[in-house]
């Protein structure tokens, strides 16, 4: 689930049951998103995840950490992603 503000895509929710993780339907799902955002002009994404969570799957798409809030929850991490969209221009 995503939303769209001016020209960023916010990836609000992504989720993949257990048995369906590594079949490439995250990535799928994904691309498939960003693909919807394009069209309609958005030029960058950004979402949120957790320690525990899925950074690394985000990393491998492009995505990189502008933020982090330690100890969100207790123990864990919150970090902030974003990436510049295929086809978008990355000069400005």
């Amino acid at each position: 689930m995503g939303a769209i503000n001016w020209n960023w895509l916010h990836v609000a929710l992504l989720w993949v049951s257990e048995e369906r993780r590594h079949t490439g339907l995250g990535s799928r799902l994904l691309d498939e998103l960003e693909e919807v955002a394009t069209r309609r002009g958005c030029t960058h994404a950004h979402l949120d995840t957790f320690s525990y969570q899925a950074r690394p799957f985000y990393e491998r798409r492009g995505y990189r950490v502008f933020g982090t809030l330690d100890d969100y929850p207790s123990g864990h991490q919150r970090f902030f992603m974003a990436r510049a969209l295929r086809g978008a221009d990355t000069a400005r």
